[in-house]
């Protein structure tokens, strides 16, 4: 199993970086993306880092934000087979503190109605490879089984990352957490350089990735924010790896 961070916030030289998350996903032998970040500077990466995005099979939306929702419609004039599976809720209208709109662009909605498959899950994009919703009303994972474990994918955990992960051991026992890779939405009001939550509670959630849960790896950024992943990493250490436009992790099937 291979995963391309195709969009994220940061961006070495030569890529671009945007607010969003997009992965591409190799796995037993599919090929796969998981979000399209905000616009369509996601195909500029993918053609960067070799990526052929016409030949992704499936596609799934983690949840219904603009910058994980929106470079769908970039993606959509290259490929034109592969259907979007998210949950029907992701039409709602969401706003950020009642003010600004950050839901899916309507248009876009529109405009390729018939690539989207609406329906609630849990749902299976292969065998072994599963979406799975969870307490908010449009946000899923993506869950991929490996021999070592589960490798579980949510961009944004809105539903707390801890809550998320110990559904998914309930839902596949006894699998282990081999990884979580996505954002844990701990930055502030003023963006991913400010804290959200107090550090306590911040050590509070690493310590449950680490000691109850017994996560083999982590793997965030986006809406984690700089703040909160410094002290995830006082508390995680080697455990925790940045994302970043452009990284490359592989996980034995």
């Amino acid at each position: 199993m291979k995963v391309t961070v195709l969009m994220e916030n940061s961006a070495p030289d030569g890529l671009i970086g945007e607010h969003g998350l997009s992965f591409y996903i190799e796995y037993g032998g599919g090929h796969y993306l998981l979000d399209a970040g905000e616009c369509g500077a996601v195909l500029y990466n993918a053609g960067k880092l070799g990526v052929d995005l016409a030949g992704v099979e499936k596609a799934a939306l983690s949840h219904g934000h603009y910058d994980h929702a929106d470079g769908f419609n970039a993606f959509f004039a290259v490929n034109r087979t592969a259907p979007v599976y998210a949950r029907p809720r992701i039409t709602d209208p969401e706003y950020w503190e009642e003010k600004e709109y950050i839901g899916v662009n309507p248009g876009m909605l529109c405009r390729h109605e018939k690539r989207f498959d609406l329906a609630e899950g849990p749902r299976d994009l292969a065998p072994g490879l599963h979406l799975i919703p969870d307490r908010v009303k449009h946000e899923q994972s993506l869950v991929a089984e490996t021999s070592r474990g589960l490798v579980v994918f949510n961009s944004c955990c809105h539903a707390g990352v801890v809550k998320i992960l110990t559904q998914l051991k309930e839902q596949f026992p006894p699998k282990t957490i081999r990884a979580v890779l996505g954002g844990f939405h701990l930055m502030g009001k003023g963006g991913v350089t400010t804290l959200g939550p107090a550090p306590e509670k911040v050590r509070a959630i690493a310590a449950a990735l680490r000691d109850g849960l017994e996560v083999g790896a982590v793997y965030t950024g986006h809406c984690t924010g700089g703040p909160a992943y410094a002290i995830l990493k006082e508390e995680l250490g080697d455990r925790l790896h940045p994302l970043t436009t452009g990284a490359l992790y592989e996980f034995e099937d």
